[in-house]
């Protein structure tokens, strides 16, 4: 029901007349263009900024916040560095893809720490309080409808025949796995892992459909 403009760390709310409704200064200049803004296709999940509800979500690269939709006032911030996507459930509980890292690596962005390890988070939120539920750092969430939450994770190695000359032996190789996260703590219900990197993968409650190259 609005419209939302995100320049450098300026938010600017309007509605369909291009009325400006309110405005709000964020920690960090919000990145990515308009993919997601409602796009339940997009695997990352939803977001930068998510209307749902009386409140509109935006999560810049080191804060999730919480808007009141109509005045802007703030209800909650969490912060989380890297955040990717935003999924909800029947429920309207809330699934938040972001990562480990603490907000020193945005300070120190362009240093590189070799003993510094980060992997993807996922935290269940809810909504009304911000009040983190539970995290799983079981990979990032693609998909969310209902009692299903899967996770996936994939790479695409070299699979050529030919030797590679320049292998150290220490590339990842070619894999997807995916697991199903039980939504009530975050615990992984079962996996399925194969040696092998899919083209595309579709979800669609208890079913999968993955395919490969030779085979679907």
């Amino acid at each position: 029901s609005v419209d939302v403009i995100a320049a450098g760390k300026t938010l600017v709310v309007l509605d369909k007349s291009n009325k400006k409704l309110w405005q709000s200064t964020l920690s960090y200049s919000v990145k990515g263009g308009p993919r997601g803004l409602e796009d339940d296709e997009d695997s990352q999940g939803q977001g930068p900024c998510v209307e749902r509800g009386d409140t509109l979500y935006v999560y810049d690269p080191a804060v999730l916040t919480a808007f009141n939709l109509a005045t802007g006032e703030v209800r909650w911030r969490i912060p989380s560095v890297g955040t990717t996507g935003l999924f909800f459930d029947d429920q309207g509980m809330m699934y938040v893809n972001t990562t480990t890292a603490s907000p020193e690596s945005l300070k120190y962005s362009r240093q590189i720490d070799v003993t510094r390890k980060q992997s993807a988070l996922v935290m269940k939120v809810d909504p009304r309080t911000g009040k983190i539920l539970w995290t799983s750092d079981e990979g990032a969430i693609a998909y969310v409808s209902g009692k299903f939450i899967y996770t996936l994770q994939w790479h695409q190695g070299d699979d050529s025949d030919e030797p590679n000359p320049y292998a150290t032996g220490l590339e990842t190789p070619s894999h997807v796995l995916i697991k199903r996260l039980n939504p009530e703590n975050g615990h992984v219900m079962w996996f399925h892992l194969q040696k092998r990197a899919p083209l595309e993968i579709r979800f669609d409650k208890n079913v999968i459909r993955i395919v490969f190259k030779k085979e679907v």
